[in-house]
């Protein structure tokens, strides 16, 4: 008999009873959350592109042909019988059928479609661009429902050309999308966000048009020219040859200005491209040249510094020069690396 007055072995079989309960707890506990994570239904998906073309950045949209197919446990879960296309502006589905191997479902549908893309030309036409395509469960939320991407057997068809770009890489993931409502399903609490599993296919593509980067550019590097030119147009009657300093500024300046208006690439919309970063850094050159040119015009007069003056025109001739190369040079690296 011990101090409480219970037998020892009573004392024993007590703590092992709980010893075993406090075990059994922290088992369920560990057990329980993948036991829930097991009843989520899910289905195997992949996608093979047959076709992307139509790029086309002033709607912002591309075109891609595909076939989609999942492999599913059971005919009922067909995941491609509740397809949204969540960045389409238009679909069209045909071809679908459905099999059953072993004790699995496989079902394909071949699709086509325009989708919604968010275009990056701040570095065109070196621009790089991510083009996706994304598919949610029009009725299953993430919590009932999941993809399980096919990545081994997902791909494109390597004959495709798409203008100017190139395919850098392809792939295909599934990730969580979260919608800020309930979309007032009694089953969710006030409050709470959705979330859908969501299959997406994405390109990687990138653009090396040097050909239209000379194109759109020359005009410009020619007001360049033109305009360092003006800096060497000197004598000693200075004031009688301004007029022609004067003169091809203007030139250069009317022809940077035309240029920017006839290759904008809708800057409003796009932000400011490479090309318009090279005119823009054009343009201020000129500007600066016309600048320089009216500091003379108003020295000018005063004799005594005439050789000041003139040194002032060749040092801001060769630093401007030199900025704007060093401008230019950072502008073109940054965009094709």
């Amino acid at each position: 008999m011990g101090k409480s007055g219970r037998p020892l072995w009573c004392r024993r079989a007590s703590a092992a009873v709980l010893v075993y309960l406090a075990m059994v707890t922290a088992v369920s506990g560990i057990l329980a959350p993948r036991a829930a994570a097991a009843a989520v239904s899910s289905c195997r998906i992949g996608a093979y592109v047959t076709d992307l073309y139509g790029l086309n950045v002033s709607p912002r949209t591309v075109n891609a042909d595909f076939w989609l197919w999942s492999v599913c446990p059971s005919a009922a879960l067909d995941a491609t019988r509740r397809l949204e296309f969540v960045n389409a502006t238009q679909v069209t589905q045909t071809d679908r059928s459905v099999e059953k191997i072993g004790d699995e479902y496989w079902s394909q549908v071949k699709v086509s479609g325009t989708f919604r893309q968010q275009f990056d030309l701040s570095e065109y036409p070196f621009d790089k661009q991510d083009v996706q395509i994304r598919i949610e469960d029009s009725e299953f939320n993430s919590s009932q429902f999941t993809y399980v991407p096919d990545t081994a057997n997902s791909g494109y068809d390597h004959e495709i050309e798409l203008g100017g770009f190139k395919i850098r890489s392809f792939g295909t993931r599934v990730v969580t999308h979260t919608y800020q409502t309930s979309f007032g399903d009694p089953r969710i609490t006030h409050g709470q966000n959705s979330r859908y599993s969501q299959f997406v296919i994405g390109f990687k593509l990138a653009r090396d048009d040097v050909a239209g980067f000379v194109r759109e550019t020359w005009p410009a590097y020619v007001a360049f020219l033109i305009s360092l030119i003006s800096y060497w147009i000197w004598s000693k009657d200075l004031l009688s040859i301004i007029g022609a300093r004067y003169g091809i500024l203007g030139a250069s300046l009317f022809s940077v200005v035309v240029n920017m208006r006839s290759s904008s690439l809708a800057g409003t919309l796009f932000g400011v491209t490479l090309v318009d970063q090279i005119q823009l850094i054009t343009l201020l050159y000129t500007l600066i040249a016309v600048g320089c040119t009216t500091y003379i015009v108003w020295r000018w007069a005063d004799h005594e510094r005439n050789a000041s003056v003139r040194r002032v025109n060749h040092f801001v001739a060769m630093a401007t020069t030199a900025a704007y190369l060093a401008a230019n040079a950072v502008s073109i690296g940054f965009a094709i690396t």
